[in-house]
């Protein structure tokens, strides 16, 4: 007897704890179902890995909603994010013109959830453009973080790309052969010979000139204009043959190091931008390896160490 009514006691407990899982499971489910949300829809002109339905949606910070469906846009083009956003956030959200969509990161796992916030300036510009009319209220996107640091780096990269540097190294190739073929001129000696002779005769005529005036006050004059000749010869005689000559070549010399060096930059910047291109492929290898096994991270044996040879052979 007390063997059937422990078999009993056992068969309602049973019942009543199938019972409750069921009533819980519905209950879940039906809330999920009869919970005040309203669908809004978002696009970016960008890639949304590791974005997948369920992940949140925020409201500065504050759980909004949920992302329920991604796919790929009408225009086959931009991607297009179907939300479920609490209905009092939604009346926010769609009232407000500086609200804006971006994509986030979560922690270190690679995970990305939907964060809506307030932008300023050329945020609110950057909007991708629709060609054609959303199934739900819109709510306006703008580029992610990432993504606009890498559009900057782009941008950096085409305007120093621009520059005429080999024109302008021509240029100056050109400067310098011109000044030295000048300086090196067989002419300027006979220029400073004539000068002096020039110099000679200017004396007779002053000399003339003071014994037809004498008794004016012409002796400062005569005296500066000596001065005169004799500051331009020294200036023509030390351009040929002095220090000021020689510093003039030597900052010559300086101008078309400068122009190689530059070149030399933008050859290493093409170099940067290549290697931060790979280093973003391998940080998206490695979130999505991280997601799909994040046992990996604790547990993996180290990776094989690197051949030297194989590593220059590789940057370079």
């Amino acid at each position: 007897m007390a063997t059937e009514a422990r078999k009993l006691r056992v068969g309602v407990f049973v019942l009543a704890a199938v019972a409750i899982g069921l009533a819980a499971a519905i209950w879940l489910g039906a809330s999920r179902y009869l919970a005040d949300e309203v669908r809004t829809v978002t696009y970016f002109a960008e890639s949304v890995q590791g974005l997948d339905p369920g992940a949140a949606v925020k409201y500065r910070g504050v759980p909004a909603g949920r992302v329920e469906r991604i796919g790929i846009a009408p225009d086959g083009v931009l991607i297009e994010v179907v939300m479920s956003v609490d209905t009092a956030f939604a009346e926010k959200m769609l009232r407000e013109p500086n609200l804006r969509a971006q994509l986030q990161l979560s922690g270190i796992t690679g995970l990305r959830y939907v964060e809506i916030d307030r932008h300023a300036g050329d945020a609110l510009e950057r909007s991708p453009k629709l060609s054609f009319n959303p199934p739900h209220p819109l709510i306006l996107s703008t580029p992610s973080q990432f993504k606009a640091i890498q559009e900057a780096l782009e941008d950096i990269y085409g305007r120093v790309m621009s520059v005429d540097f080999a024109g302008i190294s021509t240029d100056v190739r050109a400067t310098l052969q011109a000044a030295d073929h000048l300086l090196r001129d067989e002419h300027v000696h006979e220029i400073v010979a004539n000068l002096s002779e020039i110099t000679g005769s200017a004396r007779h005529v002053v000399a003339n000139v003071e014994h037809m005036t004498t008794g004016l006050q012409l002796a400062p004059v005569v005296a500066d204009l000596r001065e005169t000749n004799a500051e331009a010869k020294s200036l023509l005689v030390e351009l040929r043959d002095g220090e000021t000559g020689q510093q003039l070549r030597g900052a010559l010399r300086e101008v078309d190091g400068l122009a190689r060096t530059t070149q030399s930059f933008v050859l290493n910047l093409q170099v940067v931008v290549d290697r931060l291109n790979r280093t973003t492929e391998n940080l998206e290898q490695l979130t999505d390896l991280l997601r799909q096994q994040p046992s990996r991270l604790l547990f993996s044996s180290p990776p094989p160490p690197r051949s030297r040879i194989g590593g220059d052979a590789g940057d370079q």
